[in-house]
């Protein structure tokens, strides 16, 4: 696990005690932006199941993280 991934992970283990169950994914996201901002996070994807399902809805949905767009998808529809 690289640095920053690491001390996202044990960021996130602290701060999700203190934050109610309905702004978790609001503060992960808003933890996400600024690491990104700031050391960045390029291989985070490995690392992505370490972390709860708050911190990887965030991940996955700022970073687009498992989603690949397949454009041959859409000329199939193009009528």
């Amino acid at each position: 696990m690289s640095p920053e991934v690491e001390l996202l992970y044990e960021t996130w283990e602290k701060v999700k005690t203190y934050v109610s169950k309905k702004d978790k994914i609001h503060v992960a996201e808003e933890l996400v932006r600024t690491f990104e901002n700031t050391v960045g996070l390029d291989e985070i994807e490995s690392e992505l199941n370490s972390f709860d399902s708050a911190m990887k809805a965030a991940l996955t949905s700022h970073l687009d993280l498992g989603y690949e767009e397949d454009d041959d998808d859409e000329d199939e529809y193009e009528y």
